[in-house]
């Protein structure tokens, strides 16, 4: 009830401004229509060359237009609107933004998000990027999450559903102090409403798990997250690198059951080994959680493995997705792109990981292993849209298809 007020004011501000701004669609059109029915003088370019400005426009498109994308993983594809419209001043450039898609498989996401970038603060500083902060409110519905259980050796018998839907509203900032060093803080509400399905196909997660082995399956108190990070960075060589290293407090002011701690790093190294059309990407990510006595991480904000995590992130790419849940990860990629004709390209890649419930417990001999191939799609001079199939879990192929986080 909370968020779909915030909803409903996000709404009524947008169709204020929708009143008042250009509309793209006119130009979309003509993009459009030079793709059946080209001018002749002067020679029009390929076809190709054509659809793109009328696909590109479609999906662009102000002040509305539609949007097709992923949930979550698990979740299907969603189709929905998208209003944008910016309204800049001198050197801000502001932007509100209102999303809603829905899919095939009764997921749905809705989003409002008001930004705003400024040239970045600071006397002579060589930070290429902008100073920006959102404010954001967004609600997310999930009737069918699979979870195995807690911990890195748990298997597939264990499998059970659950369904889930969290509202969030916040705030952030960001700021470039130089080429080599950002930082940046998070503040923001969630509520989680966390419990079975009803579908008698399904096993759902009570019929075998307790608040003992799914922490937060009985009752999902309002949390408020901080986060404060920093981003050493180096982005102006051949030899590129850009970290986040944050922690993260989340704060049960209800009870204090489910406060807890959580230090991340989350990095990406990129190499271009012979020219532009060659990338290789290390990723490397490690999460510690700590808690108070008698404390817990609830089990639907630990971190997983397999597949893609909650956010899209690739993890062990031969898994399932979820397949591992834990307070704690480490996770390492090494992944290679090549682009061998226009926009398309071959992709290989291998990932090494583990969860823990301690991070004593992280051990190289234990950690799971996948690899797998395929192919990208290739825009702005990098790989965008993905489609491989990953290998080696054991437990049977993992395919792709979408613009993965990584």
């Amino acid at each position: 009830m909370r968020m779909r007020k915030i909803w409903l004011a996000f709404a009524l501000a947008s169709s204020v401004t929708f009143a008042a701004n250009n509309n793209d669609w006119p130009n979309v059109k003509a993009d459009c229509d030079a793709v059946a029915h080209p001018k002749p003088d002067p020679p029009p370019p390929n076809l190709v060359n054509r659809i793109i400005p009328c696909a590109t426009g479609f999906f662009r498109a102000r002040p509305v237009h539609p949007t097709v994308k992923s949930i979550v993983p698990g979740g299907g594809f969603g189709l929905g609107p998208t209003f944008s419209q910016p309204f800049n001043r001198g050197k801000w450039q502001r932007e509100f933004v209102a999303t809603g898609v829905g899919s095939m498989r009764q997921s749905w996401l809705t989003e409002a998000r008001l930004g705003a970038m400024h040239p970045a603060f600071g006397q002579n500083t060589s930070a290429e990027d902008s100073f920006s902060y959102h404010v954001y409110a967004h609600a997310i519905n999930m009737p069918r999450m699979v979870y195995y259980g807690i911990g890195p050796n748990v298997g597939q018998q264990n499998l059970v559903n659950f369904r889930e839907r969290t509202e969030v509203a916040g705030g952030d900032v960001f700021n470039p102090f130089s080429s080599w060093f950002a930082a940046g803080g998070t503040i923001e509400s969630l509520w989680a409403d966390v419990g079975g399905v009803a579908d008698p196909g399904l096993r759902s997660i009570e019929t075998v798990f307790r608040e003992s082995t799914a922490p937060g399956l009985t009752s999902q108190p309002n949390l408020i997250h901080y986060e404060f990070y920093a981003e050493p960075r180096r982005t102006r060589h051949k030899f590129q690198f850009d970290y986040k290293v944050g922690y993260n407090f989340y704060q049960d002011h209800n009870t204090g059951h489910y406060s807890f701690r959580r230090f991340k790093v989350d990095g990406k190294h990129t190499f271009h080994p012979f020219n532009q059309n060659n990338v290789l990407t290390i990723h490397n990510r490690l999460t510690i959680s700590g808690t108070g006595t008698g404390n817990a991480v609830p089990f639907f904000l630990q971190e997983t493995l397999g597949g893609s995590d909650i956010d899209g992130q690739p993890t062990l790419r031969g898994f399932r997705d979820y397949r591992f849940r834990a307070p704690d990860l480490a996770l390492i990629q090494v992944e290679y792109d090549h682009r061998i004709w226009g926009p398309v390209g071959l992709i290989g890649f291998y990932d090494t990981g583990q969860v823990a419930t301690k991070a004593s417990d992280f051990s190289f001999a234990d950690m799971r292993h996948s690899f797998g191939f395929g192919l990208s799609i290739w825009a702005g001079g990098r790989p965008m849209v993905k489609l491989y199939v990953g290998l080696g879990s054991g437990e049977g192929h993992h395919t792709y298809v979408g613009i993965p986080a990584f």
